[in-house]
């Protein structure tokens, strides 16, 4: 009897089933470090929108948090056109879309702690989104659950 060179069926399809199943592994672990990474940057922007109200308070005077979604960039400042206390660049993967407050791309905090402009902001990664909001009058930030976009 001669021996043939190659595979047989049955090899073969053990290797693609073993394939498939590390693709079904490897793959979902990949999203999540993506989504990951979008929600440290979203706890990141709701840590420095409650530090920006609370240095107003403690200051006693006015406090900005400004949005340059085409910089990829928020500033913190204690004056409309002062220095910046804290400038943030987001990561190149996290970019800030649909920048929605009563003042255009910004939430100012009085001397109270207080703010008129609430509003939302989405950050988008490659495929996932998050929305982060800030109450009017209160203040008060909320991340919402991460989907895909």
């Amino acid at each position: 009897m001669k021996k043939e060179d190659g595979f047989s069926l049955i090899e073969l399809v053990i290797v693609v089933s073993i394939i498939s199943c590390l693709t079904c592994i490897v793959i979902p672990s990949f999203h999540m470090f993506e989504r990951a990474a979008l929600k440290q940057a979203a706890l990141e922007l709701k840590m420095n929108i409650q530090y920006t109200q609370k240095r107003a308070i403690q200051d006693n005077k006015k406090y900005w948090l400004r949005f340059y979604d085409a910089q990829n960039v928020y500033i913190m400042s204690s004056n409309a056109f002062g220095p910046h206390l804290k400038k943030v660049q987001l990561s190149p993967e996290i970019k800030m879309e649909e920048i929605v407050f009563a003042t255009p791309k910004e939430i100012k905090f009085t001397a109270k702690g207080t703010t008129g402009s609430g509003g939302h902001i989405y950050l988008k990664s490659k495929n996932f989104k998050v929305k982060i909001t800030v109450r009017p009058g209160t203040g008060r930030v909320r991340i919402y659950d991460i989907f895909k976009g």
